[in-house]
């Protein structure tokens, strides 16, 4: 039995947005060793000691935008050649028509689209940027171009007013899932690991492990300490502690010497022994809690209503 099952894989830390809630767009940003670009080589690297580690799928993306990236294609097709399942997200504002006929063709099974805001004033407000008809535009086009393909094309949202879920979600239906054909998730917003303050506050003494760093999901970043590439880090909600969190590099370790490694050990210890305020990027998180409710909506059949996003998908070793 291999010792992972999903690959997260960021081809590109940097991105095109500075949205509100995300260390992309916080004042002191991202740190610049993450800000890299892939090389080639070392994502070929990563991608076939992942598939004899018995990875079943890979998403091509991260804290940064993937479409960037300019081997983005290349990548999801040579996946799809080993027979790897393929994921990748987008914020949607490079989509054009040559980038959306070359998506619908590369075999890609789940392209998803971030956005967060109902309208186009909501819809700056947390994404910064004046593109709300741009974007589902170009949405709605991919969804045209990929019908009669295995790709689905799925959006994610967020709440970003607690009192008001119902409405959101109501707004969300109608300006963007009804619109643009898309299946789509509404999530409660997260706090990416206490760097952000959301309105749900919770009892410290109420935290219990999330269970990633038992899982087999192994989050790996585009850039890393020293000049490295390829950084495994704990989990995707440590985007802006990349540095504090790094475990190891895949340039020129393999999966299993850091999965092994003393700093992985260190990490699941500290877990066990629910040690959190011993690490410092796991402390503030808010997956450390609970929260049935994480899913507010959604119309994908194999999702479940009021899920946890914490603990679904996991498959703890």
């Amino acid at each position: 039995m291999g010792l992972i099952r999903q690959l997260d894989m960021e081809l590109f830390g940097g991105c095109n947005y500075a949205c509100q809630m995300c260390p992309q767009g916080f004042e002191d940003g991202r740190e610049k060793e993450f800000k890299k670009s892939l090389k080639w080589e070392n994502f070929i690297k990563i991608v076939d000691d992942a598939i004899s580690q018995g990875v079943e799928s890979i998403s091509v993306h991260g804290g940064g935008e993937a479409t960037l990236h300019k081997k983005f294609i290349d990548c999801i097709k040579y996946i799809k050649s080993k027979g790897i399942k393929c994921v990748s997200f987008s914020n949607g504002y490079t989509l054009n028509q040559k980038l959306c006929k070359e998506i619908s063709t590369s075999g890609i099974d789940v392209f998803r689209i971030s956005v967060i805001g109902y309208n186009p004033e909501k819809y700056h407000e947390w994404m910064k940027m004046d593109a709300f008809d741009r974007v589902r535009e170009n949405v709605k086009s991919l969804v045209e171009l990929c019908k009669g393909t295995n790709t689905e094309i799925h959006s994610n949202h967020l709440i970003t007013d607690n009192d008001n879920r119902e409405y959101e979600v109501e707004q969300y239906r109608k300006n963007w899932v009804d619109y643009t054909g898309t299946k789509a998730e509404v999530w409660m917003m997260h706090n990416w690991s206490g760097d952000y303050d959301v309105p749900y506050k919770r009892r410290k003494e109420d935290r219990r492990g999330c269970g990633r760093p038992f899982s087999k999901i192994l989050q790996v970043r585009a850039g890393g300490l020293d000049k490295h590439q390829g950084a495994v880090v704990p989990c995707c909600m440590i985007l802006g502690n990349d540095a504090a969190a790094t475990l190891g590099h895949l340039d020129d370790q393999t999966i299993e010497e850091v999965l092994n490694g003393e700093k992985y050990e260190e990490l699941k210890k500290a877990h066990r022994e629910e040690r959190f305020d011993d690490i410092s990027y796991c402390k503030d998180c808010d997956q450390l809690w609970h929260v049935p409710e994480s899913l507010v909506w959604t119309n994908i059949e194999e999702r479940k209503y009021k899920q946890s996003k914490m603990i679904a998908d996991l498959e703890i070793a």
